[in-house]
């Protein structure tokens, strides 16, 4: 996989079967791994399964896929698969510093209470495919004005994900809901803040809300109460440590800000049914081959 530089700190590829533009991919993605930038997947004949934080989705035609700094993931590809891999830091987005933040009020990035995943119809697909094409040109072409017009094309592209997405979930997760904006406000904090604040009292004084306010909230978009919500958080990040360092038990705890490592262990255990050294060792089988 090319690494993000600051020469090139955006990069769009063509993905045909195994190969990205006629490299054959790294051993890493062979088991799950995780970036420090944004990666936008966009399957034009799908075939495989996308591993996102844990959990499996199958890759369908015509779908986007969108994944944030951090998120651990892994993509198994059948040799009929055809798309594009789009790659751009959180910097060269905020070029213009007025949208800094708006990466994290886009519904399928920095939201784990959320699918990043939007499977689309043919007509709204080709809208898609077609800014993705004039921005694969651009990038070919690259010249003293292509970080802007690669800007300019970006932002285009992801509120267009963002009209479908709230179009095709509003049904499911109440998307237009007054409320979601809300929700992703706590869901951006919590983003922020999730190492060092655990209590629900603590993300509702920086909301300016009172925590059962906050809770009704959270619970009428996401179906979960806002302290299952950032255990849930807790918990994810555990699981991509546990996957994707060598850090001990202990060391993860007090990286979460668990006094007690023991404690941690537990609610993990209460959480996932195993144990931190079982759920390590149990993925690491699942890919040692």
């Amino acid at each position: 996989m090319p690494e993000i530089t600051n020469k090139r700190p955006f990069q769009i590829y063509e993905v045909q079967g195994k190969t990205i533009q006629n490299r054959t991919y790294p051993h890493e993605t062979d088991r799950p791994h995780r970036h420090k930038y944004y990666e936008i997947c966009v399957f034009v004949n799908g075939a495989g399964k996308h591993e996102i934080d844990f959990n499996d989705h199958s890759i369908h035609s015509q779908s986007v896929h969108f994944l944030s700094p951090g998120q651990v993931h892994k993509i198994s590809r059948e040799n009929d698969y055809h798309g594009y891999l789009m790659v751009f830091s959180r910097e060269f987005y905020s070029l213009d510093t007025k949208n800094e933040e708006f990466l994290f009020q886009l519904p399928y990035f920095n939201n784990p209470t959320l699918v990043p995943i939007l499977n689309l119809n043919s007509v709204d697909f080709k809208d898609i495919t077609d800014l993705i094409e004039a921005i694969s040109k651009e990038y070919k072409q690259w010249n003293s004005f292509t970080t802007d017009i690669l800007n300019n094309y970006l932002q285009i592209f992801l509120i267009k994900c963002k009209q479908y997405y709230l179009r095709y979930f509003a049904d499911k997760k109440n998307t237009l809901d007054p409320d979601f904006a809300l929700v992703q406000q706590f869901n951006a904090l919590l983003e922020h803040k999730f190492r060092q604040v655990h209590q629900v009292q603590d993300f509702a004084e920086m909301m300016h809300l009172a925590p059962s306010i906050l809770n009704k909230h959270v619970k009428k978009i996401t179906g979960m109460t806002a302290g299952e919500v950032i255990l849930e958080r807790l918990m994810l990040q555990a699981k991509r440590y546990l996957i994707y360092t060598d850090l001990s038990n202990k060391e993860i705890a007090y990286q979460l800000n668990y006094q007690d490592p023991s404690y941690f262990s537990r609610i993990f255990k209460k959480k996932t049914g195993v144990s931190p050294s079982e759920f390590r060792s149990l993925e690491n089988e699942k890919y040692q081959h």
